[in-house]
């Protein structure tokens, strides 16, 4: 599984999953320390807001083809896989 994540480019996965390990990471602190939940948020915060521009440089506008495709096994007894890419559209999204 570990190898299968190697492989993909994580232009997708960073600005998805960091929210979500950004929201779950605070749960495990304790209420008194409010300081590193605040750094937390805002270090979460700055990713996402400035990762997504990465892609939009780094896109190809001369092909209709997605580009950034990531594939991923996610149950692969099911033969279900993640799949992510982008195209001249969901660019803006």
């Amino acid at each position: 599984m570990l190898e299968h994540l190697c492989e993909c480019y994580f232009d997708l996965s960073v600005p998805i999953l960091c929210p979500v390990l950004g929201s779950i990471t605070p749960l495990f602190i304790p209420n008194s320390s409010i300081r590193p939940i605040r750094l937390i948020g805002l270090c979460v915060s700055l990713i996402t807001f400035l990762y997504p521009p990465v892609p939009r440089i780094q896109f190809d506008p001369s092909t209709a083809k997605s580009q950034f495709v990531e594939s991923l096994r996610w149950l692969p007894y099911e033969n279900i896989h993640l799949y992510m890419g982008i195209d001249g559209l969901s660019l803006f999204f």
